[in-house]
């Protein structure tokens, strides 16, 4: 098992994940302390919800409400008389 520091796995990620894609478990350590276990996947572990799946399940779960997706159209209110741009530069000189 490599040991590399916070740092320099954030500076070499690419090259670490590669190693870890080779099957090779990487323990990441912050100030000399362990913080974390870089690992391959195992060919047992279930696989990964889809985002549809998982924003259903919490909808049902009650921690979500899921809009409609329909946004009416944009309207812009058009005034009469000067921009707010052009009165506070008139106000500032």
């Amino acid at each position: 098992m490599k040991s590399v520091g916070s740092r320099e796995l954030k500076n070499r990620l690419g090259r670490y994940l590669g190693l870890v894609r080779r099957g090779e478990t990487i323990m990441v350590t912050d100030r000399g302390k362990t913080v974390a276990h870089l690992t391959p996947p195992r060919a047992d572990q279930a696989p990964a919800l889809n985002l549809d799946a998982a924003l259903t399940q919490l909808e049902k779960e009650g921690h979500l409400r899921r809009g409609s997706g329909c946004f009416k159209p944009f309207k812009p209110i058009v005034k009469k008389g000067k921009p707010a741009s052009r009165i506070l530069l008139e106000e500032r000189s």
